[in-house]
């Protein structure tokens, strides 16, 4: 489709709006977009939620939005319609839970088990043997999503100007960002070298190895899927019920890095996130990687104490 190639998108994207055209075309049949009507906009959004189809409303209101993002494309881009005509047609919702940052006793609960403590890998499938390990580290100290984590390859672990750096990108067939901001280089912290993290990277390049998680599967477009099953799994096996989830690593690094005065193009660099702001903000856009090293090192979780456990097994 033509504002599929309009913009950049990632394919949860593309084949969430695709599920969404399946649901509105079941409903309006699809009749020429010139011919929608306002009153049809309101009939979509009460069939989208009704009780018979059981849809929770946020995933109801995201279908929502996508199909009028399309209409708008249509509007606005193409020039078929004069106006919007589902314009101020919205679904409205109350999240049940709100994620926030890890605190202090979540992140030694997390930390404290027989995983963190004694590298003692859990028997599920689902959570890739050192991937298990590392990849919660790694969202504590980098802010990276999941899925990003989950894909990374050996090579996408180098110096750069002295600094030893995680680049996130989509170069390989496999790997998937969720944006275009989403690529980037996240300086490591220093208490990831200190763990190991160096360390074990360094072995898998002695052994050749081509992915990071040799031992994690990963799912047709989401690779980070199975791993957040267990990690959901696993979380709530030691008493740390609905949030916070693997997610809340990046609120967690966000708001200790805003309540250190860290800049929000600075912050919105290292998340993968676009630079919002005033232009001048905006020429500040492409940080070196030192300024972003300064920045992520000042991450620091009291009362959370990690010893260094990894000892080059592979």
């Amino acid at each position: 489709m033509r504002w599929q190639r309009a913009s950049p998108r990632s394919r949860d994207s593309l084949n969430a709006c695709k599920r969404s055209l399946k649901f509105y075309e079941e409903f309006t049949k699809n009749p020429p977009i010139n011919e929608l009507t306002r009153e049809q906009g309101d009939r979509f959004r009460s069939w989208l939620q009704a009780p018979e189809r059981n849809t929770a409303s946020k995933t109801a209101r995201d279908r929502l939005v996508w199909i009028k993002s399309l209409i708008k494309y249509a509007q606005v881009d193409l020039g078929l319609l004069q106006r919007h005509p589902w314009e101020g047609i919205n679904i409205k919702t109350s999240p049940t839970h709100k994620r926030r940052p890890w605190d202090a006793s979540e992140l030694q609960t997390l930390f404290g088990q027989a995983l963190h403590t004694s590298y003692l890998f859990p028997k599920d499938w689902r959570a890739g043997a050192d991937a298990a390990y590392w990849i919660p580290l790694l969202g504590l100290f980098t802010g990276a999503r999941l899925s990003e984590l989950a894909q990374l390859r050996v090579k996408d672990i180098f110096t750069e100007g002295h600094i030893p750096v995680i680049s996130i990108t989509d170069e390989c067939d496999f790997q998937k960002v969720k944006t275009p901001s989403s690529i980037r280089k996240i300086p490591i912290h220093r208490e990831l070298i200190r763990l190991g993290f160096l360390d074990y990277v360094s072995g898998l390049k002695v052994n050749e190895r081509e992915l990071l998680w040799s031992d994690l599967a990963m799912r047709k477009d989401k690779p980070g899927g199975y791993f957040s099953n267990w990690f959901g799994e696993y979380r709530k096996s030691i008493g740390l019920n609905q949030y916070p989830d693997f997610h809340c690593f990046r609120h967690t690094v966000r708001s200790q890095l805003a309540e250190s005065d860290i800049s929000e193009a600075i912050i919105d660099s290292l998340l993968g996130h676009q630079i919002k702001g005033s232009a001048g903000a905006k020429v500040y856009s492409h940080k070196t990687v030192a300024m972003l090293s300064k920045a992520i090192e000042i991450l620091s979780y009291s009362g959370l104490s990690l010893q260094r456990i990894y000892g080059g097994r592979l």
